[in-house]
């Protein structure tokens, strides 16, 4: 697949994510939750559709996780620091202490910068993420103002994911 994040949205619907896919191979193996986490977490800053489904996932799923492979994959793989955003979003969601101990041992990024690319490009989105900045995103030093949690949209079933109203589909967009 030539666009990782499709990739990952595929491996996604594989571990049981909230997110649809337009079709899915079912030869595909489905790879290890830490894998697919610390490979996301390299294409999160370009995908915030991808940043909540991961988000998502961990809510529902932290107990299958091992950290000590997590953290390992993702220092090969991905990036901690936005592992320690995941991490500390869903900690505030969720308390876990799985959720504490990534934070503890992930890094905030070395230079202050705007979480999402696609909002670094806009001078307008930009701004307002540097003067609207959540809390949570200033302590990895990242600016964003956005934050969602899958199971706070219409048309979510905490259970099952996205109802049949409302789901995210593989180009991420929002369909009904």
């Amino acid at each position: 697949m030539a666009d990782p994040v499709d990739g990952l949205f595929q491996d996604w619907r594989g571990l049981g994510g909230a997110v649809l896919v337009a079709e899915r191979d079912p030869d595909l193996p489905v790879r290890p939750p830490e894998v697919v986490i610390a490979e996301s977490t390299a294409q999160c800053r370009a995908s915030s559709r991808l940043t909540w489904v991961v988000l998502d996932w961990l809510l529902r799923h932290v107990e299958k996780v091992d950290v000590q492979t997590l953290l390992q994959r993702t220092r090969e793989r991905g990036d901690l620091s936005v592992l320690g955003v995941l991490a500390d979003a869903a900690n505030q969601r969720r308390p876990h202490p799985t959720f504490e101990r990534i934070v503890r041992t992930c890094a905030p990024n070395p230079t202050l910068e705007v979480f999402f690319h696609r909002v670094a490009q806009s001078p307008l989105a930009a701004r307002l993420a540097r003067e609207h900045a959540l809390d949570l995103f200033r302590r990895w030093n990242y600016l964003s103002s956005e934050l969602c949690y899958l199971g706070d949209e219409p048309g979510y079933t905490a259970d099952h994911g996205p109802s049949s109203t409302a789901t995210l589909v593989l180009d991420g967009s929002s369909s009904t």
